[in-house]
């Protein structure tokens, strides 16, 4: 009947026959409660409001093309003009009285008639020529040519810069962001033939994805979002109804009439006498998955296997125990060897809901499609879950952990001929590796990259048929005259997934991590990546597009180097201790600067009052500035520690760090001779106790090392740290 095709959007609720509807629907009455009275404001609104629009919808050399053309062809050629302005002009008071919906997009009859007076200008200027070139000319037939040649000359300069120009328009103001959020919404746990609640205009997307798609043909769609609506479709019998954006008018007071539950992007309303434990879907329980004695897990729901490449689909139902915070966050992670494969945070009342906080006792269901990367190994996983309202203070469990572990889940391969590569990765197209493996794309984390700084590269490999060995992934990053600057050989998912083990189709995701050197030579398209598959022996694969070879390394996009700013080469001219240590002929610490008071009736070199500084707000520290200056050119990132040990070479405090002001420089990007000034502050514990110190200093490879050797003068080591000094710390 009438109100089925209205719900599954086949007719609006609006729509009347014959003249009267025509006459209603062309006066927008339904959209404006009436016929539109405020045409006197369109000479001031064409100027306001229309003329913005046509602006950014052409350039302002495509206007002056559109006002060119629509004058010429009004002198030359009246009769076609006339019919021409008139449906250029109608639509114009039309679309701007009604202020309605996307006017941009009701005028695009307008500015279709407006890019034909444009296009009229390009006929006109090919004729005037051809009339100015005719007496220079010796026969007709040379003539013919003359219009076409000009129009082609003319198409670079005129209407490339307008195709442009509307390109970048659509790509800022198009996205998918309302088609992912129905996209969700659809996905979730919803009983057949439910209601959505919303305003018209939000429900067409909804009905887009019914009947394109074929998603979820059962739903129905209600509008407006009233209370009266509400309650008819409860007089006819539907018991299951979900709110799906804001309410017209009567959110207020909405929780004391009916139950509310949020429901993912969605909100569950029911009566009121309804118990709301009752609406939550049978999911199995979880024991004692209290976080932080303010949100308890109810239940959860996830099936056993997941597909990389896909999405995976968690429910959870939960009960807040106290007013929740509205950045509370329900975190659900894929992992593996403690190691995050898959992860989706996601706020716990995620969609539209009448309070900014959740109260307590109020019951949530919280759904979440983790998408799980194409090219993740298949294997056994485990999902976990994890809440906070700061992410840096994850809410405990009783137990003191803030990691739930859930479920295992077993990771499996997807077919190959269902698999769409992400946007987001570069495509090399048409080569391969010896007919065994093939680059299906790639991707930087960065476009421009500092001397001395790192960047990430992200593959995605597929293996056309079964590799015959275990190769070797050899990466280069090249300048731009084809120096090798930094290379590394490297096992396939740091060694997890061995070429050898790939099958026929497989996807294979991995990444590697470069160092630009210090020294590479500035500019734009400075660096560029080489790839390359050797075999065990040290020979490589051929590369191959379609299936000619054409060497062995495959070049892919360039980045732009920046030269790092502000390199300092002169060394302090005074400091307040001086120590000149050789670390390992790659680093030499001159010396530094300490506000801590030199100990003048003490053995110690330093002393320091204990009672005065633990009246600071950040407690007893002691600060340093260290200078630091290259011997050589560090590939490796190295930082620095500082200790504070007692007699028996206990560590009683201790500071590790990256060299630089805010840890902003790297020794990576030290060349020779440059000076490097390091503060460090030294957070002593608060017990701790008068007596004297030893302060020792020394780099290290994270995590765990190795430590820089201490050189001596004939080039011996002579430990792994510098002492640089005792300290005391006294009471009096």
């Amino acid at each position: 009947g009438r109100q089925t095709a209205i719900e599954h959007g086949f007719l609006a609720d609006f729509y009347r026959s014959g003249f009267n509807g025509l006459l209603r629907y062309f006066t927008a009455t339904e959209f404006t409660g009436g016929v539109v009275t405020n045409w006197g404001l369109v000479p001031e609104q064409f100027f306001t409001v229309y003329l913005p629009l046509l602006l950014e919808d052409f350039t302002q050399l495509g206007v002056g093309l559109g006002l060119i053309g629509g004058l010429g062809l009004a002198i030359t050629q009246p009769r076609r003009f006339l019919p021409l302005l008139l449906w250029y002009a109608i639509p114009i008071p039309l679309v701007i009285v009604y202020g309605q919906g996307e006017q941009s997009a009701f005028l695009l009859p307008s500015f279709l008639i407006f890019s034909i007076f444009a296009a009229n200008t390009i006929i006109l200027i090919t004729q005037l020529l051809t009339r100015l070139l005719r007496p220079l000319l010796p026969t007709p037939y040379s003539l013919l040519p003359i219009p076409y040649s000009l129009l082609l000359l003319l198409i670079p300069l005129l209407i490339y810069p307008q195709l442009n120009h509307n390109l970048v328009w659509l790509t800022r103001k198009w996205n998918r962001d309302i088609y992912h959020e129905w996209s969700d919404a659809l996905n979730h746990p919803l009983e057949p033939n439910a209601g959505l609640l919303a305003h018209w205009g939000d429900l067409t997307s909804f009905w887009y994805l019914q009947h394109t798609e074929q998603r979820r043909l059962d739903l129905r769609g209600l509008y407006p979002p009233t209370e009266d609506v509400v309650i008819d479709w409860y007089k006819r019998g539907n018991p299951y109804l979900y709110i799906a954006g804001p309410l017209q008018g009567w959110a207020t007071g909405i929780q004391d009439r009916y139950q509310l539950i949020p429901w993912g992007r969605l909100v569950r309303i029911a009566p009121h006498e309804i118990d709301p434990v009752d609406l939550l879907p049978d999911l199995p329980s979880i024991d004692n998955a209290i976080f932080k004695d303010s949100l308890r897990l109810l239940g959860a729901d996830a099936p056993a296997q997941a597909t990389s490449g896909q999405l995976f689909p968690v429910t959870l139902t939960w009960q807040a125990l106290t007013e929740l915070h509205p950045r509370t966050t329900v975190s659900l992670r894929l992992v593996r060897d403690d190691g995050i494969v898959a992860q989706l945070d996601d706020s716990l009342r995620s969609g539209w809901f009448p309070t900014e906080t959740i109260t307590s006792g109020q019951h949530v269901l919280s759904y979440a499609l983790i998408p799980v990367p194409i090219g993740t190994l298949p294997g056994d996983y485990r999902l976990q879950l994890v809440t906070y309202a700061d992410v840096n203070r994850p809410w405990r469990l009783a137990d003191g952990s803030p990691v739930l572990d859930l479920k295992p889940v077993e990771i499996v391969s997807p077919n190959a001929n269902d698999v769409d590569v992400p946007v987001y990765l570069k495509q090399t197209f048409t080569h391969d590796f010896n007919g065994e493996i093939t680059l299906a794309g790639y991707n930087y984390s960065v476009s421009r990259v500092s001397q001395g700084k790192g960047f990430g590269l992200e593959f995605l490999w597929q293996a056309l048929k079964k590799p015959e060995d275990n190769y070797t992934l050899l990466v280069e990053a090249l300048d731009a005259n084809g120096n090798v600057l930094r290379s590394d050989e490297l096992q396939p998912v740091g060694g997890k997934a061995p070429t050898g083990s790939w099958v026929a189709g497989q996807f294979i995701r991995d990444q590697a991590n470069l160092v630009v050197p210090a020294s590479a030579p500035p500019g734009e398209d400075a660096l560029y990546v080489r790839l390359s598959w050797l075999r065990p022996d040290g020979s490589h694969l051929n590369l191959r597009r379609w299936q000619i070879p054409i060497g062995s390394s495959l070049d892919l996009d360039s980045l732009t180097i920046e030269e790092k700013e502000d390199r300092v080469f002169d060394p302090p001219s005074q400091m307040d201790f001086t120590v000149e240590a050789n670390l390992d002929n790659k680093v030499k610490l001159l010396g530094y600067d300490t506000p801590v008071p030199i100990a003048t009736n003490s053995e110690s070199d330093l002393q320091l009052h204990l009672p005065e500084c633990q009246t600071q707000e950040k407690g007893c520290q002691v600060s340093f500035e260290f200078y630091w200056q290259a011997l050589s050119e560090m590939a490796r990132p190295y930082r620095v520690f500082v200790h504070l040990v007692n007699d028996d070479g206990d560590i009683i405090a201790q500071r590790d760090k990256v060299p630089g002001i805010r840890e902003k420089q790297p020794t990576t990007g030290w060349i020779p001779d440059e000076i490097i000034a390091d503060p460090l502050d030294l957070p002593l514990p608060p017990d701790v106790s008068p007596g004297r110190y030893t302060l020792r200093l020394g780099m290290y490879l994270p995590p765990d090392g190795p430590r820089l050797p201490i050189m001596g003068i004939d080039n011996q080591p002579l430990g792994d740290f510098v002492k640089l000094g005792t300290i005391e710390f006294v009471e009096e």
